[in-house]
């Protein structure tokens, strides 16, 4: 079958390598110079298992409350003129209610878990290279209620490999002693073993050169314009380049997924969420953390990949510029430079900015259509890198007429309604 995908992000190319795996034709239609340039190219780097939860909690709507006025806040929302963005924010409120939390967060959980086994194999089989590590997730909290929380939420898991090793703050210096060269101050941590970490970057662009090698065309500086439709078929893709033609498309455009698919699926809830990362080089330096670390209270992410510590995090809500603010880049790296201040070189730290594809649940769509052969892999938010795996093989298997190995109706578009 040919299939056509659209995007060649970390999800879109995972997609690309299920379905030539499964012994499809496949194309990849880009409209970047290479693939991971969008969203998968500077995250936090953080491979999520058991720690795969919704921005939708109950505490967000009072954290949002709380940090009203502070341009600075780990959540910021501008206040603007966008129907979009204020019903979509509607709908992130409403999914913040402690039934709807547990039940996103069900569905993230078995498919993030799906995800990383697939993400093993994926490493066993090809053997490419993106600095991965598998030391760990250490979660850090400042606030003892908080902390307090988050241990009790551990003490009731009753599946021992879900369950994190509670630290006082002593037992984390030991675990990391880079923590102990820093500024910041916390009450304890939570150590997740079984979260993983790698480049997603370099992930996408050394699968998109192995996949090229075994037949995948990938078309870069090709934007796709619109979906051709047939009766109840797509019957192929208008590009900057001409009409391709396909037997199944499959849309993994992140924010550009609305409007590809405004004509098939109505208004899609997917908005565009912008977070924040530097990548500072560590070569001759020693007080970078060997282990991933998470801080809890200012939303960020510090993992080492090779001889570069990225920081990421932060969310900005009606955000329209893509260029950083240069604001929450430089609180970014003072914020990292007082947690790990001999890590490396901050002056020359690498700004970057990004959009998160955000569904309001926080659950991405990995669902069929009212189309036959037309699927969508998209609006996996921060979580993209921690899914990819589980989402391409899921979507593969819709596409053959299998029945997926996870449960999916926590990921239908019909969900919205």
């Amino acid at each position: 079958m040919k299939v056509l995908v659209i995007g060649a992000g970390v999800v879109g190319v995972t997609t690309a390598f299920y379905l030539q795996a499964d012994g499809h034709d496949v194309t990849v239609i880009e409209r970047n110079k290479s693939s991971g340039l969008e969203t998968s190219f500077a995250n936090a780097g953080q491979l999520c298992r058991f720690t795969a939860k919704p921005w939708a909690s109950p505490s967000v709507p009072m954290m949002i409350i709380r940090e009203v006025g502070n341009p600075l806040a780990p959540y910021l929302i501008h206040l603007r003129a966008d129907i979009d963005m204020w019903s979509w924010l509607l709908r992130f409120l409403n999914n913040c209610r402690r039934t709807k939390y547990d039940a996103t967060r069900t569905t993230l959980l078995e498919l993030a878990v799906h995800s990383a086994g697939l993400m093993e194999d994926l490493i066993d089989t090809t053997n490419i290279e993106f600095d991965y590590g598998r030391s760990g997730i250490l979660h850090l909290y400042g606030n003892q209620k908080s902390f307090d929380s988050a241990s009790n939420e551990q003490l009731q898991c009753f599946n021992t490999e879900q369950q994190g090793k509670i630290l006082q703050t002593s037992e984390c210096i030991a675990l990391e002693p880079a923590l102990a060269q820093g500024g910041a101050t916390y009450v304890g941590g939570i150590l997740h073993t079984h979260e993983h970490t790698g480049d997603a970057h370099r992930f996408t662009t050394e699968l998109s050169s192995l996949l090229t090698t075994r037949g995948v065309e990938f078309l870069y500086g090709v934007s796709a314009k619109q979906l051709l439709f047939d009766g109840d078929r797509v019957s192929g893709i208008t590009t900057s380049n001409g009409t391709l033609k396909g037997d199944a498309v499959v849309v993994s455009a992140a924010v550009d997924s609305v409007s590809l698919l405004k004509p098939a699926c109505s208004r899609i809830p997917i908005y565009p969420v912008k977070g924040y990362s530097i990548t500072v080089a560590t070569s001759g330096y020693n007080g970078a953390p060997k282990i991933s670390v998470h801080d809890h209270e200012r939303k960020i992410g510090f993992t080492k990949l090779g001889d570069r510590l990225r920081a990421a995090g932060t969310a900005e809500l009606g955000a329209r510029e893509k260029a950083p603010s240069q604001a929450r880049i430089e609180a970014l790296r003072k914020q990292t430079q007082t947690m790990f201040p001999g890590a490396g070189d901050f002056e020359s730290a690498e700004p970057w900015a990004g959009f998160r594809p955000m569904t309001p649940d926080g659950a991405p769509i990995v669902s069929k259509t009212k189309y036959k052969n037309l699927f969508v892999n998209t609006g996996h938010g921060s979580l993209g890198w921690s899914l990819a795996c589980g989402s391409a093989h899921t979507i593969t298997e819709m596409i053959a007429g299998r029945t997926p190995a996870i449960e999916t109706s926590g990921l239908v578009v019909d969900r919205y309604g």
